[in-house]
Formats: C-alpha cells, structure tokens, sequence
C-alpha cells in the first residue's frame, strides 16, 4: 500500500497507529501524547521530554529490525522531535516540514506542500490551529491507511496474539470452577481481571459478564448491575455469557462462551445448538478456501441464513472483526455496512479476507427481556485454510 499516495507527508495522530508505526506507547493514551510524520524518506516522532530517554531507546539500531513495520515497509530511519509549551507541535511541525526537500526553496515555505492527516482522529480545534500555523500547506484527509496495513499482521504480532488468546482460554477452565449460584456478576468480572493480570497480562476490554435476561444484551456491562438495590446473583438454573480477552504486549484476544448452571431450559439449548451450527458453518466456509477466496460479507451472510431459517432472529452486529493492537479493528464481517459498527467502515476492499488476518466469528442470538447466545472464537486466516487461536470447549457446558 502507498501511504503516500496523492501526498508528500502523512501526519499520524491515533496512538494505536503510533504505536504501530514506531513503538511509542505513552501512559495515556487519550491524551495527545505524541505525534507521528511521515515523509518518503524519514519518519519523525514528536514528544515532550517526559519521553525522552524512553524515545531513544525506540530509535537505537538493536531496537529497530523485523519488529518495526515501517522500517520494514519503507527504509525510514525514526527522529525523535521534542516538542513543548515553549514550542508547541504546530511550530515544530512547520520546522521540520520547512527543512525538509518539500520545502521549495528548502527552509523558506511550505506553499504546495500536500499534508496527510488522519480525519477520523484529528480534532475540529487541531486541525484550525494547523492550518493557522501552517500558512500556506495544504491538509488532506485520509482515511485507514494505516489500519489497513494493520490488518495483515507479521510473525511476532500473531504470536503475541496467539499467548493472548491461550491466556484467555486458561482464565475460561479457571471460570468454571468457581461459577456457582450466589455469586455476582461483578464478582465475575473481577475474578477474570485477577487471573489475567496475575498472569502479567492486561485486559483486552472491560469483561462482560451476565446471568439470565442480561445475556440478552450483545455489549452488556455488569457494572449496570449497580445501579440496582440488590446486586444480580447467579441462580440454580441459570444461563451466563462470558466475553473477556487477555493482551499480551499491547496485542489483544477475544473469547465468547456460554454457561448453563443447573438444567438449561430447552430454547436455550435449541437457540446454542444454532449459533454452533451458524458458526460451524462460517469457520467450515473460511478453512475450505484455500489463499482465501472469502469475503466477510460472504461469510457473515452463511451464519445469518443459518439463524434466521432456524425461526430466530439475526444478530444485530457483524459476524466479526479484526484483532490486534486494537480489540475491533478491521477487517469487519458483515453483509450490511450500515449494521451497527465499534468502528467506521474501511473500503470494500478491506471486507476481501486475506492470509495473516485475525479475525472473530461471533454469530449470535438475543431475545431481548429473555435471553442471549453467543460463541466467539479467535481465528488466523492462512493460505491454506485457518488456525483456531480460541481453543476452550464449545461444547454444551453444564454446571
């Protein structure tokens, strides 16, 4: 992919694209904590000095190699900029841009300059105060360039994802065991954050945790449950849904699995049996394609007809999506770009399934008021088929 296509620079100002791109990760990433520029010759990194040495580190030639991808991509050498209150990042920006060979005469202007920046990300007040600072350049908005060469991912990042994923799936055995009635679903919750992090991993994203009619809920949070004057216990016969991830070195997994405590009623089981098979189907599809000859609008529409000829309604998300430093990102599985989406809509070209993609296959079925079913497993797309990440039983567990 040309990052650069139709401009001379590209300005980054996502963190998860920084991070990717150069390593830097701050300690809050809300916060404009760096900024990235590319050129087609150097890549510069600007931060203040709470960074520095941490910066250097990521520009030291034992730091660089295979595990950074623009080098990889594009020869760039990092140059750390340190910006601060006395010399913001516009001016520094205008510097750098001004002695850069985009500047025509070099050091002088930076009339016809064609600058990249990230519309997605990139706020209404930083964006007039760029084009206050710099006189003279022009911004251009992008879209996804970045994320699009996220979604191939190289060696080191699937096998980070990969011990995410087996994380995941030792904190699932662990569940349970501890799964009986009385306990709560913040409990729950919090018995998962403790097993991951004891395990020196993070949390891909807050757990979701929910017992009888809270299933019915795709993006439920047990923290709601507080809100009530008596916390939600589990019950003898009951149905919970657990969804929770692990991340190992920013890199994230992403599980779905269903559990029955005492005998589960029989359209529990009946609605189960469908999202297996809608599921089952969908993986079958994508492990017979060899060098992947599958679309995520192809795949997503196989478990839809699945669930809806068995009398139940279709999920109200896509199919799936990519995982990686981000836990949705794309590619995206879905027939409808205009279904509900954690993130905007990437070219049709991205919804293409390619080798060394990781995506979720997560066909579900919510019956609001009543109950919800999901399975999710965490997938590597390859050239000659897919590898299960997600290796926890799927088959009907009863407690």
């Amino acid at each position: 992919m040309d990052l650069l296509k139709n401009i001379d620079a590209l300005l980054i100002t996502n963190p998860t694209n920084i991070r990717y791109l150069t390593g830097f990760v701050g300690a809050a990433p809300e916060e404009r904590e760096a900024y990235c520029l590319l050129t087609n010759s150097q890549t510069y990194l600007f931060i203040n000095a709470l960074y520095t040495e941490y910066a250097n580190t990521l520009v030291s030639p034992s730091k660089q190699g295979s595990n950074n991808p623009i080098i990889q991509f594009s020869n760039n050498p990092i140059k750390i900029v340190k910006i601060s209150r006395g010399e913001p990042f516009a001016k520094k920006l205008g510097d750098v841009l001004k002695r850069s060979h985009l500047a025509k005469p070099q050091g002088e202007t930076l009339k016809g300059i064609r600058l990249g920046f990230e519309e997605s990300n990139l706020t209404v007040a930083e964006f007039e105060k760029l084009k206050k600072e710099l006189p003279g350049i022009t911004l251009v908005p992008t879209q996804n360039r970045i994320e699009e060469l996220r979604m191939i991912k190289r060696d080191d990042e699937i096998e980070n994802i990969r011990q995410a994923a087996k994380i995941t799936d030792q904190c699932f055995t662990y569940l349970t065991t501890i799964l009986k009635p009385r306990v709560t679903e913040l409990e729950i919750a919090w018995k998962i954050e403790s097993f991951i992090r004891s395990r020196g991993a993070g949390l891909a994203f807050s757990p979701i945790v929910a017992f009888g009619s809270n299933t019915s809920q795709p993006h439920y949070s047990p923290k709601s449950s507080l809100k009530r004057s008596h916390l939600l216990r589990l019950k003898n016969q009951d149905i919970v849904l657990l969804d929770f991830g692990a991340k190992i070195n920013g890199y994230c997994s992403d599980m779905t699995r269903m559990v029955f405590i005492g005998k589960p009623e029989a359209e529990w089981v009946n609605a189960y049996e469908t999202v297996s098979r809608a599921q089952t189907m969908a993986l079958e599809y994508l492990a017979s394609r060899p060098g992947l000859e599958a679309t995520g609008d192809k795949v997503d529409q196989i478990a839809r007809d699945i669930i809806e000829n068995a009398g139940f309604p279709t999920y109200p998300h896509s199919l799936g999506h990519g995982v990686g430093l981000d836990i949705h990102e794309a590619p995206r599985l879905r027939t409808n770009p205009s279904i509900n989406s954690e993130q905007p809509v990437t070219s049709r070209a991205s919804q293409r399934l390619m080798p060394g993609m990781v995506v979720t296959v997560e066909p579900g079925i919510y019956i609001e008021g009543q109950y919800g079913v999901r399975l999710e497993d965490l997938i590597l797309l390859k050239e000659d088929g897919i590898e299960l990440l997600s290796k926890s039983n799927k088959h009907i567990t009863i407690l």
